[in-house]
C-alpha cells in the first residue's frame, strides 16, 4: 500500500492547487500491473508529504496485524488506526450480498495464535437511546430546522453523550471519537470532526431551544398517549468551577448544594406530573426564586386555552403575588403556603394515607373561610424526624456561640466590655435567627456596668416546639376535592425533584466549567436535551412494569460491546469480523419492554489476501 497525492484542477477563474490523497494498491491483472484505490483520504490529512509513506506502513501493519519494527509518531498512530478502521469497513461484504450468507455455514483455517481482538465501542445505551430519538423523529425534525446532515449527527451526538456518558464537551468528544459505537450505529464518523464542532452546535440547539421544547412537549403526548392535568414549577442552581467573570448569570446566591464560595447559575424547570420536561429557563444565580413563576407558566403557550393545567410548587415560589396573579388568570393550584392559615379549626378528622418507605402521613382540611380557598393540615412522621434533628443541631450551635462568648469572660484578654458582649450576642442571635428567638439571654453586668461578668440563657422549649415540627400547610383553590386528593396532587411535585437530583448526580450537570453565558446556557440545555430522550425511555419501562433507574440500565447495557475480531488463515489472507456482543438475560428484558430487537448491526466481514 502507498498514498497517492493527486491534483485537484481548479475551477473557473481561480488560481488555487489543491489536492486529495488517496490510500492505493498495486495488483497485477491480465493487463499487467495496475493500481487500485482502497480508501478516499480527503483533501488535507494532516501530515507532511515525507510522513506519507510511514503512515501507509503503518496503516497496512494494523490492517494485516504485522507486528511493526519501527516506532512511529502519535500522530501517525492514530491516523493510521482510523484509515485502517475505514479500510475494514469499506472492504467489508456488501449487504445485499452479506445478507444471501447469512445463514449458510462458512469454514475457515485459522491460526487461533494470530487471532486479535480490536477497536471495541460500546453500543449498548447508545442504541437504546437512538431508538428514542428515532420515535421523536428528531433526525427529521433536525432537518427541517435547517440543520445539515453533519449538524444533525453532531446533535444527537451530543445529547446521546451527555445521557450515556455525562461529563464536558472535551470529555464527551474523546468519547464520542475513541469510547463509543454511536457513530458506526448512525453511519458518521465523529473522527471527522472537531471539538469547536460541538460547542458550535451547542451554541445552535440553543438557538432554536424555543421551537425545541414545543416540539418536544408535543410530541411525547402525541406518542406516549398520555394526558397531562397538572405542571409542577421549581428551580435549582448549579456552580461553577472558577470564577466566570465574563457570564454576567455566574452570581453568587442561596447555593442548594452548599457552594457559597463559588458562583451559581439557575435553571428553572416546568415539569409535568409524568416527569417530561414542559420547559426549561435559565436563570443567574441569585434570582429571586418567586419572581421567575410568570414568565416560566406564560412560556407554556396555554394562556388562552380553555383547558388550564393545576400548577404544583413548593413554598418558596408560592408568594402572595404569585397566588393572586394565577387566580386573575383562572389558574387551579396547589402549593405549600409560606403564610399563616386563617385558622387552626378542622373540618373533618385527620385522614392517613398510605406512603411509600416507613412514612406516615396524616392530613385533614381546614374550616372553609368562604374566601375560594381551602387549607391542608398535615402531619408528616418523616419530617418530624429531620425537624427533631435540625432542632437539635440548631441548638447546639446557638449553645455553643454564646458558651465561647461566655468563655471570653474568664480569660485574661478576653473581651468583657459590656457593650461589646451585647453585640456579640446580637451578632450570634442574628446568625442563628431560626432559633435565637426561642431563647431567653441576659447579661450580668458589674456593679459599675461596664463589664460583663456573666451570660445566662434559658431555652423556651413552647416555642422551639412550635418553630420546628413535623406540621405544614397546603393552601389551593380547588374546593371540590378531598384531603387526599389534594396531598397526593402536591406530593406529585416530588417529580421535579427527581429530576433535578437525577440531572445533577447522573447527567454531569455540575459543576459547570465554561465561562461564556452561551457556552453554559449550551450545556444545561444539553442536560435537558438527554433527560428527554432517558425520561421517554423510562416511562415506557414504567408502562411495563420495569422499575430500574437510569443509572441501572446505563450500566446493564454497558456490556453490549461492538468489537473486530482478526485472524489469519492457512492461505494468507486476513479476515476481519465487525460483530456485536450478544444480549444477556438483564438486557433481553429491557428490549423486551421497550418491544426492541435486541440485535445491534449485522456482522461485517472484510477477507484480505496478503
Amino acid at each position: 500500500m502507498f498514498i497517492r497525492k493527486k491534483r485537484i484542477p481548479s475551477v473557473g477563474k481561480t488560481q488555487s492547487t489543491s489536492f486529495a490523497y488517496q490510500l492505493v494498491e498495486s495488483i497485477r491483472t491480465e493487463q499487467g500491473p495496475r493500481q487500485r484505490m482502497l480508501l478516499s483520504l480527503g483533501s488535507d490529512i494532516g501530515v507532511e508529504d515525507q510522513d506519507l509513506k510511514p503512515l501507509a506502513e503503518r496503516i497496512e501493519e494494523i490492517f494485516t496485524g504485522q507486528d511493526s519494527f519501527f516506532e512511529y509518531s502519535e500522530k501517525i498512530e492514530i491516523l493510521a488506526k482510523r484509515y485502517a478502521s475505514q479500510l475494514i469497513n469499506r472492504l467489508s461484504k456488501p449487504k445485499e450480498e452479506q445478507q444471501k450468507t447469512d445463514n449458510q455455514p462458512e469454514y475457515y483455517r485459522v491460526d487461533v495464535n494470530s487471532v486479535e481482538q480490536k477497536e471495541p465501542r460500546s453500543v449498548g445505551a447508545e442504541h437504546l437511546l437512538l431508538h428514542m430519538s428515532s420515535q421523536l423523529d428528531l433526525q427529521k425534525f433536525f432537518t427541517g430546522l435547517g440543520l445539515l446532515r453533519k449538524e444533525v449527527f453532531l446533535a444527537l451526538g451530543t445529547m446521546i453523550g451527555r445521557a450515556v456518558f455525562p461529563a464536558s464537551e472535551r470529555a464527551t468528544y474523546e468519547w464520542l471519537t475513541q469510547r463509543s459505537g454511536l457513530g458506526e450505529l448512525l453511519d458518521f464518523d465523529f473522527r471527522k470532526t472537531t471539538l469547536d464542532d460541538l460547542y458550535r452546535i451547542s451554541d445552535l440547539l440553543l438557538e432554536n431551544k424555543s421551537d425545541i421544547e414545543t416540539y418536544l412537549s408535543s410530541k411525547q403526548r402525541a406518542i406516549h398517549g398520555y394526558q397531562s392535568i397538572m405542571v409542577l414549577y421549581d428551580m435549582s442552581n448549579t456552580y461553577f468551577h472558577g470564577q466566570a467573570m465574563e457570564n454576567p448569570k455566574a452570581k453568587r446566591g442561596r447555593s442548594k448544594e452548599k457552594r457559597s464560595d463559588a458562583p451559581l447559575v439557575t435553571l428553572g424547570l416546568v415539569v409535568n406530573e409524568h416527569g417530561f420536561i414542559d420547559r426549561s429557563s435559565f436563570f443567574s444565580g441569585n434570582v429571586s426564586e418567586p419572581g421567575t413563576l410568570q414568565s416560566a407558566i406564560e412560556s407554556l403557550g396555554v394562556g388562552e386555552e380553555l383547558f388550564k393545567p393545576v400548577i404544583v410548587m413548593d413554598a418558596g415560589i408560592s408568594t402572595t403575588e404569585n397566588l393572586d396573579w394565577l387566580k386573575k388568570r383562572g389558574y387551579p393550584y396547589i402549593v405549600s403556603a409560606r403564610q399563616d392559615a386563617p385558622g387552626v379549626e378542622m373540618a373533618e378528622m385527620l385522614t392517613e394515607i398510605e406512603s411509600s418507605g416507613k412514612e406516615s402521613i396524616k392530613v385533614g382540611l381546614l374550616q372553609d373561610d368562604g374566601s375560594g380557598e381551602r387549607w391542608l393540615y398535615c402531619e408528616s412522621s418523616a419530617k418530624e424526624s429531620v425537624a427533631n434533628q435540625m432542632k437539635k443541631a440548631f441548638c447546639d450551635r446557638f449553645e455553643e456561640e454564646l458558651s465561647r462568648i461566655q468563655a471570653s469572660l474568664g480569660k485574661p484578654r478576653g473581651r468583657k466590655q459590656y457593650d461589646k458582649i451585647i453585640e456579640r450576642i446580637g451578632k450570634a442571635k442574628e446568625k442563628h435567627k431560626r432559633i435565637s428567638g426561642c431563647y431567653d439571654t441576659e447579661v450580668i453586668a458589674s456593679e459599675d456596668g461596664k463589664t460583663a461578668t456573666k451570660i445566662q440563657w434559658k431555652k423556651k422549649e413552647e416555642s422551639i416546639e412550635k418553630r420546628l415540627n413535623g406540621h405544614y400547610f397546603l393552601r389551593t383553590n380547588l374546593t371540590e376535592h378531598t384531603a387526599e386528593d389534594l396531598w397526593n396532587f402536591y406530593n406529585s411535585i416530588r417529580t421535579v425533584e427527581e429530576a433535578f437530583r437525577f440531572m445533577k448526580s447522573s447527567l454531569g450537570m455540575r459543576p459547570v466549567y465554561h465561562r461564556k453565558e452561551a457556552r453554559v446556557d449550551g450545556h444545561l440545555w444539553i442536560t435537558v436535551l438527554a433527560y428527554h430522550l432517558i425520561r421517554s425511555c423510562l416511562y415506557q419501562l414504567q408502562q411495563q412494569g420495569v422499575l430500574y433507574h437510569w443509572p441501572t440500565i446505563r450500566n446493564r447495557m454497558s456490556s453490549r460491546i461492538r468489537t473486530t475480531t482478526m485472524v489469519k488463515t492457512d492461505d494468507d489472507q486476513v479476515l476481519h469480523l465487525r460483530t456485536t456482543t450478544q444480549a444477556e438475560q438483564g438486557q433481553k428484558e429491557i428490549y423486551h419492554a421497550l418491544n426492541m430487537s435486541p440485535q445491534i448491526m449485522k456482522t461485517n466481514k472484510t477477507v484480505f489476501k496478503l
